[in-house]
């Protein structure tokens, strides 16, 4: 059962990161076309600032936030406690990951809460343009969501591998388990 939401989570990670790169790209042209607009036409395109600002830095944070993690291409602070035996510092590592799951899942609850009742208000952003604001607090509670859900799985692995701290430094398990998903 964790092998195959591990795999459904490498492979929706896998589109979600190929989705923010091309909305990086997407930006950096359109954000080189109002600069153009603006100072060759002297008519900048209005919705660029709006469309960037609300939408997209969000998409690009939170829609790579669990593929960051699986890869282990986040910031961490590594201490190494070498008084600690090795059971010890797994042991806290997984009750550190655990308060973060938790307190991520309660993030995610009250994100996907907002999302529904700015729906069913039909919130927008003030401005030239009125922008749906749940579109911007849903892809929040995806990329929370989804986060919540590699946490858990690496929270499972831990316990499924008798306790085995190094499932939370390295990616090798996710390999492993869409490997053999895939033979199956």
């Amino acid at each position: 059962m964790i092998d195959a939401i591990e795999k459904f989570l490498y492979r929706f990670d896998w589109c979600l990161s190929r989705l923010s790169a091309i909305t990086v790209l997407a930006t950096m042209i359109m954000v080189v076309f109002d600069v153009f607009c603006r100072y060759v036409f002297g008519k900048p395109l209005p919705w660029v600032y709006d469309l960037v600002s609300i939408y997209v830095i969000n998409l690009i944070l939170y829609f790579m936030a669990s593929e960051v993690l699986r890869a282990g291409s986040h910031i961490e602070l590594d201490l190494d406690l070498r008084l600690l035996p090795p059971q010890v510092w797994g042991a806290l590592q997984a009750l550190a990951w655990v308060a973060v799951g938790v307190a991520l899942a309660l993030t995610t609850w009250v994100a996907v809460e907002a999302m529904f009742e700015s729906f069913a208000k039909s919130e927008v952003h003030p401005g030239l343009y009125e922008w749906p604001v749940w579109i911007e607090k849903g892809v929040v509670a995806l990329g929370l969501g989804l986060l919540v859900l590699r946490i858990f799985v690496r929270c499972c692995h831990y316990v499924h591998k008798r306790l085995d701290a190094s499932v939370f430094q390295s990616s090798d398990h996710v390999a492993a388990a869409v490997a053999a998903a895939d033979v199956k």
